[in-house]
């Protein structure tokens, strides 16, 4: 497989697409946990609305390449998002300043998926 040094004006409207949808799916879980969370914990509450209060700061490239792996993925990314939503706060290594430090976490998923195409 070769990767094309430059996207068409389709593909990228495509990935535009896909990311927008990503980051509404993205802000629908972390509501999601917000009115139904797993814990009563200040923590728990507290990390969430942390997390929802800086979605629009999280590099949209990132997102884009989130939205990439979840699709050749088939849609665990985001399920493994949720999950993770689900135990926000609940520790040290699970307390996160904002969205960009949550995602982060996502970042290594990423890597592997690239890895995995150019193979």
């Amino acid at each position: 497989m070769t990767i094309e040094p430059e996207m068409t004006d389709q593909q990228v409207r495509e990935q535009v697409e896909r990311a927008d949808v990503f980051i509404a799916q993205f802000r629908e879980a972390i509501l999601a946990a917000i009115a139904d969370p797993v814990s009563d914990l200040e923590q728990h509450g507290q990390c969430l609305r942390r997390i929802s209060d800086t979605v629009d700061q999280v590099p949209y490239v990132l997102m884009a390449n989130l939205s990439n792996a979840d699709l050749a993925m088939g849609g665990h990314i985001m399920g493994l998002i949720e999950v993770s939503l689900m135990a926000c706060g609940g520790g040290d290594t699970l307390d996160f300043e904002n969205a960009s430090a949550f995602l982060a976490v996502f970042e290594k998923m990423i890597d592997d998926v690239r890895r995995r195409r150019l193979q």
